[in-house]
């Protein structure tokens, strides 16, 4: 599609399936989020171990790339609103379960990690499904303003929520942090219950084609398979900073991670991301992503570089803000450079490759960090990340057409 003829924000969010799934998606990501930095808070306070809080991340991600593959395939073939239910009442429940153990304030690490491991299992299969919804309820028209305006759902309520953790977690405690999180997916699966959701269209294949379809696809298309492999560099060599924040926070900057001052540090991050994320939907809506991602990488590689060598709080405020705006502007376009050369039939499988980029691999990247902080510093990781970003500036986007299921050759009907 001609990048003058790409919708905008308003067009997406005027259609009503789209804004339904958007506002439920918000108001139940404002919950994860307000948990998610409750557990890096509650791995420290636990462990005050580095190695630890890459553990935590693990058992988070760990999922996603363990069962992405399986949730691009039913993405493409199955139910898709059955699917989408099916995995968020699965989180809903054990959320809650996780709130009941830390009803007398102590839990053990192995327990801890264990209850977030089959959390992340139900949300291994519902990203990826989730990732193929998107153009199906917004329009191929609108892809690139509905993939931003999601993303800045993402980051909005990465603003919000740790803020509201980082004041409830030092006032009531985690069990009431992470029941108000369980309580919120009412939100999403009430919305996904009232939404049309297309089934998939996939065609009758052999078992590996429609699990490992993906693989081939982004082989074969450059042009899908380029922003994959740059996401996956990024993730694995640029993000595992991410799992550290709670001991950048208090090792670095000299700050308590279960204070309000960490949930403003946390907030920085996620208000940097809503800035990159509206910058690419509206400014650089129609600025091809062959363009953005390198300035991306580039002011990433500075920021995080910056941050790194920073021990005052209120430097760090504006250093956290900048690498979440440079980090997110990278991923929603790259997100969009590949969507926008799928068809629907093949979008869920490739989905997975993309989830798989980020839940397969920043995952192991913080168990390996977190060794490293153990045996040298923070600074060493970060410092790596951001040479790594830099390095990566010199990665090119390629351009090609839409590509189907006719890339993976003749259907196997017998399959």
């Amino acid at each position: 599609m001609r990048a003058e003829d790409r919708g905008t924000a308003r067009d997406a969010l005027a259609v009503p399936e789209f804004r339904r799934l958007y506002i439920g998606s918000a108001l139940s990501n404002t919950g994860r989020w307000l948990q998610t930095a409750a557990l890096g808070i509650l791995g420290w306070k636990i462990s005050e171990s580095s190695a630890y809080l890459g553990a935590i991340i693990f058992a988070q991600l760990g999922p996603l790339g363990m069962l992405s593959l399986i949730g691009g395939s039913l993405a493409d073939t199955a139910d898709r609103r059955l699917l989408l239910l099916v995995t968020q009442a699965w989180q809903m429940v054990w959320t809650f379960v996780l709130a009941l153990l830390l009803l007398d304030g102590d839990i053990g690490r192995g327990t801890l990690l264990l209850i977030v491991f089959v959390i992340g299992l139900g949300q291994g299969l519902y990203a990826p499904a989730l990732t193929s919804v998107i153009p199906a309820i917004a329009g191929e028209r609108n892809l690139s303003a509905a993939i931003a305006l999601n993303s800045m759902q993402v980051n909005g309520t990465r603003v919000v929520g740790p803020a509201i953790g980082g004041f409830l977690v030092s006032y009531w405690g985690f069990a009431e942090v992470f029941a108000i999180n369980a309580a919120s997916y009412v939100f999403v699966i009430t919305a996904i219950y009232l939404t049309v959701i297309p089934p998939g269209t996939a065609t009758s294949r052999t078992f590996r084609e429609r699990v490992f379809g993906g693989f081939t696809i982004a082989w074969r298309a450059p042009q899908v398979g380029r922003p994959l492999l740059l996401m996956f560099l990024f993730a694995f060599l640029c993000l595992p900073f991410i799992g550290q924040l709670p001991a950048i926070a208090e090792v670095n900057l000299g700050i308590d991670s279960e204070s309000t001052t960490y949930g403003w540090f946390y907030g920085c991050f996620g208000l940097g991301g809503l800035s990159g994320a509206f910058l690419v939907g509206t400014v650089f809506l129609r600025t091809p992503a062959s363009k953005v991602v390198p300035i991306g990488l580039l002011g990433f590689a500075v920021s995080l570089a910056w941050l790194a060598m920073l021990s005052d709080i209120n430097a760090a405020y504006v250093a956290i803000f900048c690498v979440g705006t440079f980090y997110f502007a990278m991923p929603t376009s790259l997100a969009t450079a590949w969507q926008e050369h799928v068809t629907s039939e093949v979008r869920g499988r490739v989905s997975a490759l993309w989830v798989l980029s980020f839940g397969g691999t920043v995952p192991i990247a913080n168990i390996i960090a977190g060794q490293v902080v153990e045996l040298t510093n923070l600074r060493v990781v970060l410092l790596f990340g951001a040479l790594c970003a830099l390095a990566l500036t010199v990665v090119r986007l390629p351009g090609g057409p839409v590509v189907g299921e006719e890339i993976l050759g003749p259907t196997d009907r017998n399959g």
